[in-house]
């Protein structure tokens, strides 16, 4: 999973927000199923995990890719806006605490722009948030791109407005193909390696059947002869990870006359379960709070250790007289959420934190 964050590495995680941080709408796109699949599946999932048998390249791609933060923290970055005083609109929000709880059954704004937008041939992948922009590519001829662009940007300005998202900004720009030209003697010995991949997995099956892994996985770097079998299986496997080992290696030796090295890592389970449980905790509040210029949310973010906790970033200053009474109601807000009926089966029992820190880093809550 992806690393959590600690408090003495406060200043170092806020440090690594400011290069390349990214976040890819297609993560956005399961919010609307996520809270309900989850509410309902969440019980199901954990008595029935089926195995995941993938074939994983990491390697250059050969179309464009979306940088992604790999800090399980931090899911959104947005812009300091600077603000003095606490508006009247936030004190009259803070008093009608139950919006959080609307969010619930509200599909996100990228859905609702992906739907919007399909006669532009523009879906998730051209989506992209960064910082509190919303960034659209459009596919197509330069003459194309100019006849639609302000059209989009209407388009997207009004799903905004009805959906009350007052803080993003919006920018149209043509694609362009941003990937390298590859060998075509590198692309038949990638597609080779494919190949002796799907073997490898096809061998593995009976491993797969055995362990039930969480995952089982070809990895690869930039050399295609130095591949890895990766598998994560549940820490409640009693037989030893030595054990595992020997077996896998020999059936690919076996089966493939492969010798490759075999990983095997256990996980907790519970932990992965919770942390599934508040990263969806934290992906639905972040849109709520980054698209409302009331909330002065800059930043939002989570973590599991040593107990759950949300972290919210304001652009407001410790100084600020009134930036007490703003941490304290974003806070009260998030508790009538998290407390509510529908929240309580991702909650569950969790005894958590809720932590409100100013544009200087002060705890105001």
């Amino acid at each position: 999973m992806k690393k959590q964050f600690e408090d003495t590495d406060f200043d170092a995680s806020l440090k690594k927000l400011n290069s390349n941080l990214m976040w890819k709408t297609k993560h956005k796109q399961d919010l609307k199923n996520r809270i309900i699949t989850d509410i309902e599946k969440l019980d199901f999932q954990e008595k029935n995990k089926n195995p995941i048998l993938s074939t994983r390249i990491k390697k250059v791609s050969l179309i464009r890719k979306l940088a992604y933060s790999s800090i399980a923290l931090i899911i959104l970055f947005g812009l300091f806006i600077s603000s003095a005083f606490v508006s009247p609109a936030m004190a009259e929000v803070v008093s009608k605490i139950p919006f959080l709880s609307s969010i619930i059954n509200k599909k996100s704004i990228s859905d609702i722009l992906s739907e919007e937008l399909k006669e532009y041939n523009i879906d998730g992948s051209s989506i992209t948030f960064t910082t509190k922009e919303i960034y659209i590519t459009v596919g197509g001829t330069e003459q194309y791109y100019k006849s639609v662009k302000d059209e989009i940007e209407g388009i997207v300005k009004d799903i905004l407005q009805s959906q009350n998202y007052d803080a993003y900004k919006i920018k149209v720009d043509r694609y362009k193909d941003m990937g390298v030209d590859v060998p075509k003697k590198q692309i038949e010995e990638l597609e080779k390696w494919k190949k002796k991949d799907k073997e490898i997995l096809k061998a593995l099956e009976y491993v797969n059947k055995k362990y039930n892994p969480l995952q089982l996985s070809v990895v690869s770097g930039s050399d295609f002869s130095k591949r890895t079998v990766e598998i994560e299986i549940p820490d409640t496997e009693s037989k030893s990870t030595e054990a595992i080992k020997k077996e896998v290696t020999k059936i690919i030796q076996t089966t493939t006359r492969e010798q490759l090295p075999v990983k095997i890592k256990k996980i907790d389970m519970d932990k992965r379960d919770r942390d599934k449980r508040w990263m969806t905790i934290s992906d639905s509040i972040t849109e709520e709070l980054i698209g409302k210029k009331d909330y002065k949310v800059t930043l939002t973010g989570y973590s599991i250790n040593p107990e759950p906790r949300i972290d919210i970033w304001t652009s407001l200053t410790s100084s600020n007289s009134s930036s007490r009474k703003h941490g304290e109601q974003i806070e009260k807000v998030l508790k009538e959420y998290l407390n509510s009926k529908e929240m309580q089966p991702l909650v569950k029992n969790d005894s958590y934190k809720i932590n409100v820190y100013s544009k200087d880093k002060k705890k105001i809550n």
